[in-house]
């Protein structure tokens, strides 16, 4: 029973595989920047500081104070109500620009979390692109070892091969079928990546039929990773920075007090008419004042630390830019080198590989080369058509790469 409820959901699950739908790349970037666990993170962050930019004009609690009794007179009933509220000088602005700042960092830290996953789904996608490019290539390997080792174990039979050859025509087809199975479960790592990036519940599929070069679409210039968006983020976290050294430098300023009172001064007189004052008659005005910060060390310390704060953004802007213009050079050397021997490949190297393949399995048939010789034909053709895969693919990622340098979507 419990080996049918295996076989079952075995069944199941390859069901469910095969019927997932294939995507292309632009479905899986899309469904990766919609599902994303790390986006949607970021965005959370980023309603955040909206809702945090709100507080710009944050004024301290009000104050209100009742005065009862004896104040004024022997009256013991005198009251005062007095209703006073501070405002802080840095809720004048300096608050309001740093609060602008932090959701200005924000977002384009959302902008560098969307780069770096684009470049990550990407790689993926044209990594399976070439596990299965190569799967096919593989699959072609085998049914030439696998009629060799036909040929030589019939040939065996018949007496006229030796048992060396049948033995060798066996370990080639065996070792290709051993290439198989790993590249099998190498596609189906990626594609749990792939899974994992997109935060989907299936095992996605891609469309892409066959390994397809691609085309750089930027000039070759350092100004191009001015777009980067982390080099966006490290401006603005300059821009923060600046804010920040104001809005500690406003704490210097004082606090405005602005007050109001109400209350009574029972029994006083009044030297115009006589009259004396009862618990009826009540007495208003109004207050306004500084609050004056005494003790500056505390102030000192922050607005001398806000301005070494700018000083390492600026630099770390600084030592950012040097870095990502000497990656993009590296990146463009590395894409020149590559180019260059895909050229090789597609117009020297492949087509000679597939004359090979062909004058060998014609060869060996007729009887003209021995299988000594058919073999080495064929791992040599075998070898070249591998690595123009192999070179395709780091050629297809060093342009990858480059989109990500320069933050191209």
């Amino acid at each position: 029973m419990r080996v049918f409820i295996s076989v079952l959901l075995v069944l199941v699950s390859y069901t469910v595989w095969a019927q997932s739908e294939k995507l292309s790349l632009e479905q899986a970037l899309e469904s990766a920047l919609k599902n994303n666990a790390g986006i949607k993170a970021a965005a959370f962050d980023i309603e955040l500081q909206r809702q945090l930019k709100k507080t710009s004009f944050d004024l301290p609690k009000t104050n209100v104070s009742l005065l009862y009794g004896q104040y004024n007179s022997y009256a013991k009933n005198d009251n005062n109500l007095t209703i006073t509220q501070a405002i802080p000088f840095t809720s004048l602005g300096s608050q309001g620009a740093l609060n602008r700042a932090l959701l200005a960092s924000s977002e384009r830290r959302k902008s560098v979390s969307e780069n770096e996953l684009i470049f990550q789904v990407k790689q993926v996608y044209y990594q399976i692109a070439y596990e299965q490019a190569r799967q096919k290539l593989l699959l072609r390997q085998d049914s030439i070892y696998e009629g060799f080792f036909k040929a030589s174990a019939l040939r065996f039979k018949t007496g006229e091969a030796n048992l060396l050859e049948k033995t060798t025509a066996e370990a080639q087809r065996n070792d290709v079928k051993n290439r198989l199975r790993q590249n099998e479960s190498t596609i189906l790592g990626w594609r749990t990546q792939l899974k994992t990036l997109l935060n989907s519940n299936g095992l996605p599929e891609i469309s892409k039929a066959s390994l397809d070069e691609l085309v750089v679409q930027l000039p070759f210039d350092t100004a191009v990773v001015a777009t980067n968006p982390s080099l966006a983020l490290a401006r603005q976290q300059v821009e923060v920075a600046k804010a920040d050294k104001r809005f500690q430098s406003a704490k210097f300023a004082p606090d405005l007090l602005i007050g109001y009172f109400n209350q009574t001064l029972i029994d006083v007189v009044n030297t115009e008419n006589g009259a004396i004052a009862t618990s009826a008659n009540r007495f208003t005005g109004f207050q306004v004042g500084l609050s004056i910060p005494l003790w500056f060390v505390p102030h000192q310390g922050r607005a001398r630390a806000a301005d070494f704060g700018l000083r390492a953004a600026q630099s770390n802007l600084k030592n950012y830019h040097i870095g990502l213009t000497g990656l993009w050079q590296q990146a463009e050397q590395q894409y020149i080198k590559n180019k260059n021997s895909l050229e090789y490949y597609k117009t020297s190297a492949l087509p000679n590989a597939n004359l090979i393949l062909q004058q060998s399995q014609i060869a060996f048939n007729q009887g003209e080369v021995g299988y000594v010789e058919y073999l080495l034909g064929v791992r040599n053709a075998l070898t070249l058509q591998e690595a123009y895969l192999q070179t395709l693919n780091d050629y297809n990622q060093t342009v990858i790469y480059i989109e990500f340098l320069s933050g191209t979507k």
